[in-house]
């Protein structure tokens, strides 16, 4: 029974995200369309830096909410709502002084920004867009802590629903603005708005749904459990201090020795990366919850190696082919088909950022793995270390090499925070050799180069551009990439596992007709 209700939760959750998502997708896409026509590569600039340094002042949140789910799978397994409200109570306390953190830090900044950012085209006030930055990035953590219920009880879809919901609303009225008004200061007011009515909505939903949250709270934390929180916050500290300094400055270094129309270029890229990996990342998010209360159920370490393998295999088949895809047609997409010559980028460019999404995207089953079974603070000088090797690395090679030496500094360093994640789940969540996953990694890389090689050496003859063979080049690359992967792949343990899930569904489909 526990393990039928898992996996429907898992199929629930990971379905509706898709959907909402690639919704939202297409929403965000036509807003920043009008966005890059009605005002252009500066305002996109602005955006991405700021957003960059609210990256860094997000630090403040020091990756709590991973620790704060994973403290509640145990509770919910034993139905003990009174260390639910115990626990919600100190995580409440927590994300008010995060806000008020993340807004001090933020105006600290404000003497600053005239060294960062020299935009003449802009005709707003940088200090008055800086500010409506910050408040969306405070207002973001208002009421969040009551979504950590929904995302530990394998809800996580609720989320996904009022935040998507949220978006595509925003995402229509900025359209509105930009339309009619043309109005930046508008356009951020409106996302500030839509933000704050999203968490208050999925507040008043929570309120109804658990009932409990309005019993009276008896006791108090043990000192146990409280040391637990703290020991959990230190690791992630660690984590969070590298994935910002992955995320959080390559902008800042782009605007301040390159130029600001420069991050406005590589934003309408970065955009569509970003965006197919903020919803294969939420897909594992919704994950998470599930290996969480495996974890807590007393199942074997092989069963969570299982479900790890699995998760790898349905994550790196599509984010494969999606990154084979953006090799070799994001550019004519953007330049030739979405917008201008403008927005040209080099190959060399735009070959790293991809190979930098594919490391990020194979990372994530691993990474979630490690939060749902909740090492957190094993093996975190590494990460310091990681973090502190990326910034260095892009003060060195930013002026020689350009953009490309900002995403080669984030390979390298993002490199070694992968290898470090294998080695601690390996060594102290499945207790186990690590052998099996390394063998998976090098098969999908011989994998994905042998792809690549054949899409290049039969692309590189069709010079011809427009819509038609930008079809063509889709079908070519899909043709390609299914017939190697049922080369590579037919006999593959998980390959014949989730074969005989959809014969199942099939079946069951017909018998019901």
């Amino acid at each position: 029974m526990v393990k039928e209700s898992r996996t429907n939760n898992v199929i629930k959750n990971t379905s509706i995200t898709i959907i909402c998502h690639i919704i939202f997708l297409i929403s965000s896409f036509i807003c920043r369309t009008i966005f890059s026509k009605k005002l252009g590569t500066e305002y996109l600039g602005i955006g991405g830096l700021f957003s960059n340094i609210l990256t860094i002042l997000s630090f403040a949140e020091l990756g709590l909410g991973s620790s704060l789910v994973y403290r509640l799978y145990k509770p919910f397994a034993e139905e003990d709502y009174n260390k639910i409200n115990l626990y919600l109570k100190l995580y409440k306390k927590i994300y008010n002084i995060i806000i008020f953190v993340i807004l001090l830090l933020g105006v600290s900044i404000i003497p600053f920004l005239k060294y960062l950012v020299d935009a003449p085209n802009v005709k707003e006030s940088l200090i008055l867009l800086y500010l409506l930055y910050l408040v969306q990035t405070a207002t973001t953590y208002l009421f969040v802590y009551k979504k950590t219920l929904l995302t530990a009880n394998q809800k996580d879809y609720i989320v996904t629903l009022f935040n998507e919901t949220s978006n595509v609303i925003m995402n229509i009225l900025q359209c509105f603005i930009l339309i009619f008004f043309k109005n930046f200061i508008l356009y951020l007011l409106i996302m500030i708005i839509c933000g704050i009515v999203n968490n208050v909505a999925c507040s008043i939903y929570v309120d109804k749904k658990y009932k409990f949250l309005n019993n009276k709270i008896e006791g108090k934390l043990r000192k146990k459990e409280i040391d637990g929180l703290k020991q959990d916050t230190k690791g992630l500290v660690m984590t969070k201090v590298a994935s910002t300094a992955f995320s959080g400055t390559d902008n800042i270094f782009i605007s301040s020795v390159i130029g600001i129309k420069y991050v406005g270029i590589l934003s309408n890229y970065t955009l569509l990366l970003t965006t197919i990996n903020t919803m294969m990342n939420k897909i594992f998010s919704s994950i998470t919850a599930s290996i969480g209360n495996l974890a807590v159920s007393n199942q074997s370490n092989n069963k969570t190696e299982n479900v790890l393998f699995k998760m790898f295999f349905v994550n790196t088949t599509l984010y494969t082919y999606i990154c084979l895809g953006l090799i070799f047609l994001i550019r004519e997409f953007v330049t030739n088909i979405w917008l201008n010559k403008d927005y040209y980028l080099s190959s060399s460019i735009i070959f790293l950022a991809i190979f930098e999404l594919y490391l990020r995207s194979i990372h994530y089953p691993l990474y979630t793995t490690r939060n749902a079974l909740g090492l957190f603070s094993q093996k975190r000088k590494i990460f310091v270390f990681a973090a502190i090797l990326n910034i260095v690395l892009d003060f060195l090679l930013v002026k020689p090499l350009g953009i490309t030496g900002l995403i080669l500094a984030t390979i390298i360093c993002r490199s070694i925070t992968y290898f470090t994640d294998i080695y601690i789940v390996y060594k102290y969540g499945l207790e186990k050799s690590s052998n099996n996953y390394y063998k998976m990694i090098a098969k999908w890389f011989l994998f994905a180069s042998i792809c690549y090689f054949i899409c290049y050496l039969i692309l590189r003859k069709i010079v011809l551009t427009n819509i038609l063979i930008f079809v063509i080049k889709i079908l070519v690359i899909t043709a390609i990439y299914g017939i190697l992967f049922f080369i590579f792949f037919r006999k593959a343990e998980d390959m014949k596992y989730f074969r005989g899930i959809f014969k199942n569904k099939i079946f069951r489909k017909k018998e019901k007709v």
